[in-house]
């Protein structure tokens, strides 16, 4: 487990080298909850008066993708970021479970959760893995969203961008030094600063016999083949039919999984939704450029909410 101790330092450098102009320089707290038989971690950044935020990271990502993000936005939201099941410093799916559907096992999840926060409304932000969790819970629970911010996810993905990060992983599963993942890490992404990359895998590794490795889980789980991925395909349009929040879709310029077409329907598919584009982003869009996902998303929640949102 990284503490918030431990990371004040890196945080900066990051953020220097990306030229992110954070008004201040804070860790959040690290919080920890068990739910649906699972001992979950979270990061609360304070600021209890203002209005809640929860943040779903992607699928081999932590809570701690939104760091650079969430400095910037918290003068104005209290944001509360969640290690999603099997990833960061949360428990793995037991194995007993893992015959179940982990798609809705996370929603179970985020229903918890949000549960657990005691919030009567939340604006939700979903990326990847996470934007489909909350693509469901909208869909379900319309009375406890304010807003509903989605990053590079739609019910229909390019999976070409899949493959890549897929095949990325499995080459670094283990490796003996951290240094070494910094080196890979930077041949794979060119375009983030080493102290941006150097700063997400402070998070997204521990150490094992041997040297270091990912946190995430990568057991498999359920069916993979064409038949599976259309019935997944087929509840994800399902549940963008009917949501009603007021949702903002976010695209990473350059993203080889969310398509400009893909997004372009589940506009045109969603009762109230509008896109935005977001400039020298791939699909971790908060994480290649923060400062315009920051902006965009609180324009969006001013625009809809009001100033005091």
């Amino acid at each position: 487990m990284t503490t918030t101790a431990g990371y004040l330092k890196e945080m900066r450098e990051c953020a220097e080298a990306i030229g992110l102009g954070a008004p201040e320089y804070v860790t959040p707290q690290d919080k920890w909850v068990t739910l649906n038989g699972i001992r979950m971690h979270y990061l609360d950044w304070g600021n209890d008066a203002k209005p809640p935020l929860v943040l779903l990271h992607g699928g081999s990502l932590t809570a701690h993708t939104w760091d650079m993000a969430a400095l910037l936005l918290r003068p104005h939201y209290h944001m509360i970021a969640l290690d999603q099941r099997g990833h960061g410093d949360t428990e793995w799916t037991p194995d007993a479970q893992l015959a179940e559907d982990n798609e809705a096992l996370m929603l179970r999840d985020t229903e918890a959760f949000i549960d657990h926060l005691g919030y009567p409304q939340v604006i939700l932000c979903g990326m990847s893995m996470g934007g489909n969790n909350s693509y469901r819970y909208a869909a379900k629970h319309p009375d406890r969203l304010r807003a509903l911010v989605i990053v590079d996810v739609a019910p229909e993905i390019m999976t070409e961008g899949q493959r890549d990060m897929e095949a990325f992983r499995r080459e670094s599963e283990t490796l003996s030094r951290f240094e070494d993942f910094l080196d890979r890490a930077v041949s794979f992404n060119p375009n983030r600063k080493p102290a941006h990359l150097r700063y997400s895998l402070l998070h997204s590794l521990k150490q094992v016999d041997g040297g270091w490795t990912w946190k995430q889980d990568h057991r498999r789980r359920g069916a993979q083949d064409e038949a599976a991925r259309k019935a997944r395909t087929e509840v994800m349009w399902a549940a963008v039919k009917v949501i009603t929040t007021p949702t903002l879709l976010m695209r990473g310029e350059v993203s080889r999984i969310l398509s400009p077409e893909s997004t372009a329907a589940t506009v045109k598919a969603m009762r109230d939704c509008e896109a935005v584009v977001i400039p020298r982003a791939t699909h971790n869009v908060q994480g290649d450029n923060p400062k315009d996902t920051a902006a965009a998303l609180d324009a969006f929640v001013v625009k809809r909410l009001g100033a005091g949102r």
